[in-house]
């Protein structure tokens, strides 16, 4: 069962620790997947190749990306007083390292499907690694819960009437779903953690600027490596995509991911819980916490 958490209570002074603002606590569930690649077919998204694929791309960094997330917060793990927080944070080690196992099975199915991506999985973590090797802990954690306000977005979006996802293979529907559903329930760990430990608004910029650099480069980088192994081009693509411009909400999703979640960021006074959107994902939820 979820036990709602209180919310705590704002400090008094302003060189006290932040403690947490979330609105409940955050669950790990063991979810698994059928991902048969004779099942599941590969352009699994309305039948559309181009939409299939930048789906599959972002779903390609999510291992390493959730790994480098997880890393990120661990160093701070021992500096945070909050009990609360604290135990929020293992929430979200325990949900990340689900979401990076079900992403890494889905990879694995395309390669099953034929797909070479090796080379590209490599390639990426690799340059996690690096980033990591070179620039301070803080701006790791900085860009983390950055990264982390992208992906609520987009698992706003995943459960908008707008989404594409009412037109997905049912596996990959409810992998996404599931997905998105715990992003929104831990929107926030990662940006109390830092708020309690870096409280520096040039810093939250600094990795703003590095998870957008980072998400951005290497999903077209990920999009464009699958439609090249399905033989698509830059032309096929764009008809592929005008063919989904009767709907404008749903042309708009990837764009406002990224102008959406600057325009909100770069407030001083920004929380991820200012956009309390739970309401969204709590039935989905509680059907996953029944008993089997």
């Amino acid at each position: 069962m979820i036990r709602a958490s209180t919310v705590s209570k704002a400090l008094s002074t302003d060189d006290a620790p932040q403690v947490s603002r979330s609105p409940r606590l955050v669950v790990p569930r063991k979810v698994r997947h059928d991902f048969d690649p004779n099942v599941v077919p590969k352009h699994w998204l309305a039948g559309n190749a181009v939409v299939t694929h930048i789906v599959n791309g972002v779903s390609l960094l999510f291992p390493a990306g959730e790994k480098f997330f997880v890393r990120s917060v661990k160093r701070y793990l021992d500096r945070v007083v909050d009990p609360e927080l604290r135990e929020q944070i293992r929430g979200f080690f325990g949900q990340e390292g689900r979401h990076a196992r079900e992403h890494e099975r889905h990879a694995e199915m395309l390669e099953a499907q034929g797909y070479e991506l090796r080379e590209f999985l490599d390639r990426f973590e690799r340059s996690l690694k690096w980033l990591e090797a070179r620039f301070p802990e803080s701006l790791s954690l900085a860009g983390t819960a950055a990264a982390e306000h992208y992906t609520a977005i987009m698992a706003e979006d995943a459960f908008s009437e707008h989404a594409l996802l009412g037109e997905a293979h049912p596996v990959m529907r409810q992998l996404l779903l599931w997905h998105a559903a715990e992003e929104i329930e831990h929107k926030a760990v990662a940006f109390d953690v830092l708020e309690s430990q870096e409280p520096s608004y040039a810093l939250r910029m600094a990795g703003m600027f590095m998870a957008t650099v980072v998400l951005a480069f290497w999903w077209q980088r990920a999009t464009r490596m699958l439609l090249k192994q399905d033989g698509i081009d830059g032309r096929e693509a764009l008809r592929q995509l005008l063919a989904l411009r009767g709907d404008s909400e749903r042309r708009g999703i990837l764009r406002d991911v990224f102008l959406r979640g600057i325009r909100e960021y770069v407030r001083r006074d920004f929380h991820p819980w200012d956009n309390d959107n739970m309401s969204l994902v709590e039935d989905f939820l509680r059907q996953l916490d029944q008993p089997a």
